[in-house]
């Protein structure tokens, strides 16, 4: 059930874009990385299976997204999203997560 559940809920957080960030830091941020932010947590989730990205370095950020964004990588979610983004829409997402503090 769950499964069926998140590409919708992906779709809805792509959609939404927004202005309200869950990272710790200044507001703002480039455009799509709010999309990010609805399922990689700011604070320490001890049980989540889903990694935090603030403080990042932002060259593995890059490596990830153009990983999934090719399909290196599997995913059920984050494929999508990253196909989304171009390499200079990824490089400028990675490097404002790499800013943020851990």
């Amino acid at each position: 059930m769950h499964r069926l559940l998140l590409p919708g809920l992906a779709a809805a957080l792509l959609l939404a874009g927004g202005s309200t960030w869950a990272v710790d830091g200044p507001p703002g941020g480039p455009p799509g990385a709010s999309s990010c932010t609805g399922c990689h947590a700011s604070a320490k989730i001890t049980d989540s299976v889903i990694p935090r990205i603030a403080g990042r370095k932002a060259a593995d950020i890059v490596t990830f997204m153009r990983e999934y964004r090719s399909g290196a990588w599997p995913s059920s979610v984050m494929g999508r999203i990253a196909k989304g983004f171009d390499d200079q829409q990824i490089d400028a997402i990675a490097a404002w997560f790499a800013a943020q503090p851990e």
